[in-house]
């Protein structure tokens, strides 16, 4: 008997069984983006592009001071540069592609394109959470122990450290992103996210995922949730620490407001979006609208953070904006606060 094709939908095919995905191949995803907001594209593109240009533009000039200025060349810096340069690497392998959609007036993504994306988000932001986590225990170290910080400023531990962060984030997600590109998908092709996201792309899976579902919980654990409780680990010791540091020392726990900030923003964020999807909110507006804030909010925020929160780049401003020459008096009022 004649066999239907799956149905065709605007961009991409609409999946139907197992039959039909081993004989029609799938060519790629539909992202449906915020569901029920097709009258705001135009205000939600224009958003996006300011936030985007406003992220690189941030994250890429405090690249800049710190590679360029010796005053900056510091553990805390350096992990600071890593982290910005993380996050536009993050946010570029979402928006820009999103942006491009929106412009095309289309909604598919070819299979091999969602999932390189799927990987690149993935390890960068793997290896944001665990630059995160070596960025407490710089400031752990420097504030508890700065004796054993200053051997492991001589010998680029630091260094190393970031190196890992970066091997260990773009190597981590590989199984999973492999391993769920090669099972069978049937039913609807439509991604309720605007990008293509583990999570989101294996809930479309018609086989049995029960290995790869517990590859992504057991990551998941292994990443976000054993980074947190380091995280949280290293700043308990620290104020368990706060009444026998020393006057210098305790100088240096104001150093922690910055990176205190980010993980404010972050890790909350991160969490609300695992949390709508465990709980059946994968469809709705708030879980795209959630995994949007969790890749836009802290890589938007991180610059001016630091900015505000460094004494050596907020010196570093005033420097390149010759504050001290066009408004002396800001200038006395920051060198005030920063001594």
């Amino acid at each position: 008997m004649h066999q239907a094709r799956p149905q065709v939908i605007s961009g991409g095919h609409r999946l139907m069984d197992e039959t039909d995905q081993r004989r029609y191949p799938v060519t790629g995803f539909i992202l449906v983006g915020f569901p029920g907001q097709q009258e705001l594209q135009a205000q939600l593109w224009a958003l996006f592009l300011i936030v985007y240009m406003l992220i690189v533009l941030g994250n890429v000039s405090v690249v800049c001071m710190v590679t360029t200025d010796k005053r900056l060349h510091a553990p805390i810096y350096f992990l600071i540069a890593n982290l910005a340069a993380m996050d536009v690497l993050l946010t570029s392998s979402v928006i820009p592609g999103m942006l491009v959609r929106v412009i095309l007036d289309t909604k598919f993504i070819r299979w091999n394109n969602c999932f390189v994306q799927m990987y690149f988000f993935h390890s960068m932001l793997a290896a944001k959470i665990f630059l995160l986590t070596v960025m407490a225990y710089d400031r752990f170290v420097a504030i508890c122990n700065p004796q054993h910080y200053l051997l492991l400023t001589r010998d680029a531990s630091f260094v190393k450290l970031a190196g890992f962060t970066w091997v260990l984030g773009l190597t981590i997600f590989l199984p999973p992103v492999v391993l769920t590109s090669i099972f069978p998908f049937c039913g609807s092709n439509e991604v309720y996210n605007c990008f293509c996201e583990l999570l989101s792309v294996t809930s479309l899976i018609c086989t049995d995922t029960i290995s790869v579902t517990f590859l992504n919980i057991v990551l998941n654990v292994l990443i976000v949730f054993s980074s947190f409780a380091t995280l949280v680990w290293f700043y308990i010791k620290i104020c368990k620490s706060f009444k026998i540091l020393s006057r210098e020392q305790k100088r240096l726990v104001c150093t922690c407001v910055g990176h205190l900030l980010i993980l404010s923003f972050f890790f909350p964020s991160l969490a609300l979006y695992f949390a709508l999807f465990y709980f059946g909110y994968s469809s709705s507006i708030i879980h795209v609208t959630s995994a949007m804030v969790y890749v836009t909010a802290s890589p938007l925020l991180s610059p001016i953070i630091y900015i505000l929160a460094a004494k050596g780049i907020r010196e570093k401003i005033l420097q390149l904006i010759r504050v001290r020459k066009v408004f002396p008096h800001v200038a006395s009022a920051v060198a005030i606060d920063s001594n």
